[in-house]
């Protein structure tokens, strides 16, 4: 199969995965992109819209291509999922943020993202006018499935190869990557690429929950990941795994 077709192929099925989790996590639109920056701003070099009006997103990213969306902002300045219900009483947006999501007919939002290890660009999701309210559910539900988005968009040929020529950054290049974790914790972090469950790690290597859970702590901290999920993401990143 020629290459263009290959990449062709893979980004169609990243976007099919994308419309797929209208299955689960119940939106009617989608928004998704990688930039390059640090966490004060970035700068789109990919974005996908499923759905919104594109006005929308030429509010969200300027011609510059600077992404000017206000729960990216904060999903920057966090690092957690946020969230917005347009017509709640309470929301961290001021008034002037919250009348974007108003003009295009957006009710409620909930965002998240993964920031890759240097810090040097992120992915983001964003899914809008979900069934209902946006619940403890779908805070747990974006925390899982977006590092695993996070990592299928930046392995694109072309977002990748922008990526390393705009950035001049090869992770896999370094050997001081394959030091950052013990053999216990890569063996440990081997089961969490298979999504097992610290009880079942702890039967599989025959060591305790609570070492699995002390390995899990140190995988978190040594890759700058907020979750087990975001830790595996950026394993792959750097290689030191693969799927």
């Amino acid at each position: 199969m020629p290459k263009h077709a290959s990449r062709i192929i893979l980004k169609v099925i990243l976007k099919n995965i994308i419309k797929n989790t209208e299955g689960i996590i119940g939106q009617k639109m989608s928004v998704c992109g990688v930039g390059i920056g640090d966490r004060r701003s970035m700068t789109a070099i990919s974005s996908m819209n499923f759905g919104f009006p594109e006005a929308f997103i030429a509010k969200i990213i300027d011609s510059s291509d600077r992404v000017k969306l206000p729960l990216f902002d904060l999903w920057l300045e966090k690092q957690l999922p946020q969230i917005l219900e347009v017509n709640s009483n309470i929301s961290t947006l001021p008034d002037s943020d919250i009348e974007l999501y108003e003009k295009y007919s957006v009710r409620n939002f909930i965002s998240h993202g993964v920031l890759d290890f240097g810090q040097h660009y992120a992915s983001y999701f964003g899914f809008a006018n979900i069934s209902g309210e946006v619940t403890a559910y779908h805070i747990a539900l974006i925390k899982i499935i977006v590092p695993y988005l996070h990592i299928a968009y930046t392995q694109l040929p072309s977002v990748k190869k922008h990526l390393t020529s705009t950035l001049d950054i090869s992770p896999a290049a370094s050997s001081d990557n394959q030091q950052l974790l013990t053999a216990k914790e890569y063996r440990v972090l081997s089961k969490l690429l298979e999504g097992r469950s610290n009880k079942d790690i702890a039967k599989t290597l025959n060591i305790s929950k609570f070492t699995v859970k002390t390995h899990v702590q140190r995988i978190i901290k040594k890759l700058n990941a907020t979750s087990r999920q975001h830790a595996v993401a950026i394993a792959i990143e750097l290689k030191l795994i693969s799927f």
